[in-house]
């Protein structure tokens, strides 16, 4: 086995950087109506007193596609809100718990009625040491009676703690009847199996069983299963999808006319954008830009966030300088440097000590679109290498040690009978790895189309599967013929 792992788990240390998250914006927020219909239907739902009410809502997706964002958005924007129109009015108190560590940055502020675990937190709890499970517990408990104005003795233990906790809430619920909790946990699947297990016992469970109170979770990677039949059967479950066109222009238009109004938090020279544009010219930027990172990062927003910022500041060089701006949108590209900037901020959540070995195997695997199984994994390795398909680290039993690594990090999740990696950071190190070393690139495609070739004349019942995954890659091949390293 590759790595080195306790119970089946990464041993993720303290000393690991923190994961890269952009700061939450209300006003650079974008998107997610769906999302957020969903949430405000289910309050009415349970206001209503609907039989048929939805108790969770789990909203997944892959890295960078907003997940904590949007549970930032919900707690401080949406859910603040109070309803006032019929069916029956109900106000909304909203507790944010997040499972991991706030951002290393000046500009976050933890908010009201927002928790967040620490990263000696997170060291302890991925040693396996349930002592601090129930200590952290006690006091996550303990904050929520806070929030709820509820008194308890801070010397409970943690099954009490969590037995009267539950009593004191049914009965808040009962007296204030237009009260609605909402509990929202960000980060949820990337957290300890053992530790959800304490969260689930200890608080998860009984709030679920309670009347008037919706559970809201995001997460990334293999979901958690729930032995709560509300957690697991009256949940509504949606995956996150990319930005289009249209809203990730969306994105970079917000982001510079927040620049354009001299906010202390950008730069000064930011300005020099969009105060010089016209209306037009401005959409035109936006718009023209937002093709260029779909092009580059496939609409991911923290992709796109990254991505945006490297082509805005060529802009901006160019247009201080007198520079056209037709022509200055045409030329600029994102070179290897920034690339392999947003690639490193994607695999920020491998810890460090096995960054490089999966690295490698991310980048054999990448030009893979339609996934793999263990047996594929040692011919693109091999072919990544340069070297024979011989000696132990080309087993199946080292094949299955990287891919648990790739599960346990959640870059990669069983879906269709197949192995897929994270979209967001296959698309990137696929480009990256295009960019620096295109002949690795086109081998890497040309050993798909020839090992799926050989595999449909070999397995006939299986032909036509390997005969779809072999004209793909000759369609990547075909399209490459005679083109240049182009990101526009």
């Amino acid at each position: 086995m590759f790595g080195d792992q306790r119970n089946g788990r990464i041993n993720m240390t303290q000393t690991d950087p923190p994961v890269y998250q952009a700061v939450y914006k209300a006003d650079l927020f974008v998107n997610r109506e769906k999302e957020i219909e969903t949430v405000t239907k289910a309050l009415e739902n349970i206001a209503r007193g609907d039989a048929e009410q939805v108790r969770t809502i789990v909203f997944q997706g892959e890295r960078g596609l907003g997940k904590s964002w949007l549970a930032l958005h919900l707690h401080r924007s949406v859910l603040k809100q109070t309803s006032s129109d019929p069916p029956p009015a109900y106000r909304i108190l909203s507790l944010l718990i997040c499972l991991t560590p706030p951002p290393k940055d000046k500009e976050f502020q933890v908010g009201e009625r927002e928790w967040y675990i620490t990263s000696n937190d997170i060291s302890q709890i991925e040693s396996g040491d349930e002592r601090h499970y129930e200590h952290l517990l006690q006091e996550l408990l303990a904050w929520i009676a806070e929030q709820l104005d509820i008194v308890r003795t801070p010397y409970a233990s943690l099954r009490d703690l969590s037995a009267w906790l539950a009593q004191d809430v049914r009965k808040k619920l009962e007296s204030e009847r237009d009260l609605i909790i909402c509990l929202i946990l960000d980060s949820v699947f990337e957290a300890n199996r053992g530790f959800l297990d304490y969260l689930e016992r200890y608080l998860l469970a009984a709030f679920a069983a309670l009347p008037r109170v919706l559970i809201i979770m995001t997460g990334r990677g293999r979901p958690y299963l729930w032995k709560s039949p509300y957690l697991r059967l009256e949940r509504e479950d949606q995956s996150l999808t990319p930005f289009s066109l249209e809203q990730v222009a969306e994105q970079i238009r917000k982001s510079l006319q927040k620049s354009s109004q001299g906010s202390p938090q950008e730069s000064p020279q930011d300005t020099l954008i969009a105060a010089n544009l016209s209306d037009e010219e401005f959409r035109q930027l936006a718009e023209k830009l937002a093709k260029k990172v779909i092009n580059l990062g496939g609409g991911y927003p923290l992709t796109n966030e990254l991505l945006a910022r490297a082509f805005v500041d060529q802009v901006r060089d160019r247009l201080s300088k007198g520079d056209d701006l037709e022509q200055t949108i045409n030329d600029v590209t994102i070179d290897d440097k920034v690339l392999e900037g947003v690639a490193s901020r994607l695999l920020e959540v491998i810890p460090e000590k096995w960054r490089d070995e999966l690295r490698e195997v991310l980048n054999a695997l990448c030009v893979l679109k339609d996934g793999f199984r263990e047996h594929e994994m040692p011919y693109f390795l091999a072919e990544l290498r340069n070297t024979e398909l011989k000696g132990p680290e080309y087993t199946i039993a080292a094949m299955r040690g990287l891919r648990d690594l790739l599960l346990e990090t959640n870059l990669g999740r069983w879906q269709d009978a197949r192995y897929v990696l994270d979209e967001a950071v296959r698309t990137v190190l696929e480009q990256l790895l295009k960019s620096q070393k295109r002949e690795v690139w086109r081998r890497l495609h040309e050993r798909a189309v020839n090992l799926y070739e050989d595999w449909a004349k070999r397995y006939p019942n299986s032909r036509q599967y390997f005969e779809q995954r072999a004209e793909y890659h000759r369609g990547v091949l075909a399209e490459d013929v005679g083109h240049s390293v182009s990101f526009a």
